[in-house]
């Protein structure tokens, strides 16, 4: 039996619906046709214009991305701009384009959740629940079940992630850790909220000075893992979902990772 876009659609949004996604999200099927027939799907963090190349070079019918390539009204498609250029390639080689951000985020057992299966972490609760199902919600709380200073757990954080680098922002790193936040991506607007709740740590990506500045005079630890390396998992855990479907499976990431020179 050959799956059509909107068979994947049905079988992903009953373990993440678009429901749990956050007011300002645009996620869902972003360009394509709710029944054309897959039979390879490419899984890529971004619809950069290297991944739709790639996904057209490898017959790949549908392509889900964890950001939505479109947020914001388009007025114009054309070619003299780079979005216009991605929504026409896609359309002219036939591919569908399906973004899950927040709601996969959000979702139980989701990107929040596969990320602390990594971190070894059993209990937790969520940050900001949301206001429909208080079952899901951005970001995780947690307590180390073995108390590590902060170098320490940075190491472990960095092997567990397969991460190369973290900045860490932080006023004593011999300070004993037992409380962490963790939010995927990019959530350093929450860090108030994570020491309102007693955190020792907060993990997250994209971080800036002056909140890096207000958070350590504040008392608060951060670990700042990249935004592309908190989230590049995201392939790992849609890979599980979509293989029990029967359809073939080939990833393409190409997103910025900041080297250390």
């Amino acid at each position: 039996m050959i799956l059509k876009v909107k068979d994947i659609i049905g079988n992903l949004e009953k373990k993440y619906p678009k429901a749990n996604a956050e007011s300002w999200d645009n996620v869902g099927l972003i360009v394509g046709k709710l029944n054309q027939e897959v039979r390879k799907v490419q899984l890529s963090l971004d619809a950069t214009d290297k991944a739709i190349e790639n996904a057209i070079k490898n017959n790949a019918d549908l392509i889900i991305t964890h950001h939505p390539m479109i947020f914001k009204p388009v007025k114009t498609i054309t070619t003299m701009d780079n979005l216009g250029r991605k929504i026409i390639k896609l359309i002219e080689n036939n591919k569908s384009l399906y973004a899950m951000h927040t709601n996969l985020d959000s979702s139980k057992d989701g990107l929040n959740d596969y990320i602390l299966n990594l971190l070894e972490v059993e209990n937790s609760k969520i940050i900001d629940v949301n206001e429909f199902d208080n079952e899901v919600g951005i970001g995780r709380l947690y307590t180390l079940s073995k108390e590590m200073n902060i170098d320490e757990y940075a190491t472990f954080v960095k092997n567990s992630l397969k991460i190369k680098n973290i900045r860490i922002i932080s006023e004593n790193r011999e300070k004993i850790i037992k409380k962490v936040a963790l939010i995927n991506g990019s959530g350093m607007s929450y860090w108030r909220k994570v020491k309102s709740l007693g955190a020792d740590l907060f993990i997250t990506g994209d971080i800036g000075y002056h909140d890096a500045l207000d958070a350590k005079e504040a008392g608060i630890n951060v670990f700042d893992i990249g935004h592309f390396e908190s989230e590049n998992c995201f392939v790992e855990l849609l890979r599980k979902d979509i293989e029990g479907m029967g359809i073939e499976i080939i990833t393409f990431n190409d997103g910025p990772v900041f080297e250390i020179y």
